[in-house]
């Protein structure tokens, strides 16, 4: 109890946090939903992504976000995790933050996750307009301390759940892709095209507001039971990604696997 304690509270400030003033938004109507995108990342689109700088997560980060931590690579981008050479917090990594927010659709990223202990590689879509009530959020999270499995969670106006689900590959030994599909009466989670996990309205109240969508990685000194204590020597830790991707609607393929 004490561990999802600690991961509800964390996560909720961290959030919060990560999102900024106006973070939230109004409901909009489905026709003027965001276009289908594939993005392989031959450069950062201005007009699609924000690039989280400046700020950090609260006390229960090690980190902070820097522009500088996310670089071009040679197939799509390389986010780092590493030392900080400056500032209140020991490392600094990236994030990526949608410009677009949205209202269900299916959404992909086909990345490499970093293996250690403390760091959580996250693909998720979140909301908070004003208060703990109005939170809604739909995650992938790998820990850095078990690569080999996956956790999926929701929110529904700030009550969580979360499921653990063995990967039948090892995420820190090569690309892979992760997605979620999220309708009005159902949330299914996939690995490589594989349907992991499926959460429908039988199972709870499902997230309703329209969100942002976010990738990052980060790490923790004080979520040890959680995620592990950090080991400072095999710093830096770095994400692979080389293709995120939206739709409106999950058509049965992956968007990232083979992009055009």
């Amino acid at each position: 109890m004490q561990t999802a304690r600690f991961f509800l509270f964390s996560t909720l400030a961290m959030l919060a946090a990560a999102c900024g003033p106006g973070a939230g938004a109004e409901q909009r109507d489905p026709a003027n939903a965001p276009a289908a995108f594939v993005d392989t990342f031959t450069s950062i689109d201005e007009a699609r992504w924000r690039v989280s700088d400046g700020w950090t997560n609260g006390d229960w980060t090690a980190n902070d976000w820097r522009t500088s931590q996310i670089r071009k690579a040679p197939r799509g981008i390389e986010i780092t995790l590493a030392p900080a050479r400056d500032g209140d917090k020991p490392y600094s990594s990236g994030e990526l933050q949608s410009e677009d927010v949205f209202h269900y659709g299916y959404f992909e990223t086909r990345l490499q996750a970093p293996r250690g202990s403390g760091l959580v590689t996250g693909f998720f879509t979140y909301t908070r307009p004003s208060s703990e009530n109005t939170w809604d959020e739909i995650d992938i999270e790998i820990l850095g301390r078990d690569t080999r499995s996956i956790q999926f969670t929701r929110y529904r106006g700030g009550r969580r759940q979360i499921t653990t689900v063995p990967l039948p590959f090892d995420a820190a030994d090569g690309q892979h892709t992760y997605a979620f599909e999220w309708t009005a009466n159902a949330i299914r989670w996939y690995a490589d095209g594989q349907l992991l996990h499926e959460a429908t309205s039988a199972d709870g109240p499902m997230p309703r507001r329209e969100q942002r969508l976010y990738l990052h990685l980060w790490n923790t000194e004080t979520l040890n039971d959680w995620l592990g204590p950090i080991i400072p020597s095999e710093a830096p830790w770095r994400l692979q990604v080389t293709c995120i991707a939206y739709a409106p609607v999950y058509e049965g393929r992956s968007l990232c696997a083979n992009p055009q």
